[in-house]
């Protein structure tokens, strides 16, 4: 997970144009596998996080290790795994310009096309598109994990 975190994100494209050629289809597969390590990291970390006497006094019920999964660490991780998806899902959006470079269609595509037209307007329009966007998906993602935040 280091490794793909410190890739750049230009990486990513190498393989899946290589497998899939140009599109929509390879922009995809890089974005996914650029954005999925925060995810990855954020639910490993808050499961490890949960209080060991939370999982313990689940056992001392009999509860069996899925119980002890579904009821009491993915509850007590929800947040922590939404700060994650929610990291994803930025990671995601920094990936919409650079997927455009090979033939994704979508705001990214305007942002190409306006610097190859220089054009300042269309550009900070698309930006500024892809930016709003990213802050209502941010809110949306925080408000979601908001709401099952327990007292600690």
């Amino acid at each position: 997970l280091d490794a793909m975190q410190t890739m750049p994100s230009f990486v990513y494209l190498i393989p899946a144009v290589y497998f899939f050629g140009l599109g929509t289809v390879p922009a995809v597969f890089a974005t996914i596998i650029y954005a999925t390590p925060p995810v990855m990291r954020l639910t490993n970390l808050a499961i490890r996080r949960v209080p060991k006497e939370m999982k313990e006094a689940a056992n001392s019920f009999g509860s069996s290790r899925w119980q002890v999964l579904t009821k009491v660490e993915l509850p007590q991780a929800f947040p922590t795994i939404m700060t994650g998806i929610n990291q994803t899902t930025m990671m995601a959006m920094a990936m919409v310009v650079i997927s455009s470079m090979i033939g994704a269609k979508g705001l990214g595509e305007n942002v190409v096309t306006a610097m190859n037209r220089i054009d300042i307007a269309m550009g900070f329009e698309a930006g500024i598109s892809i930016v709003f966007l990213a802050i209502i998906i941010d809110r949306i993602t925080q408000g979601i994990a908001d709401r099952f935040k327990y007292a600690e």
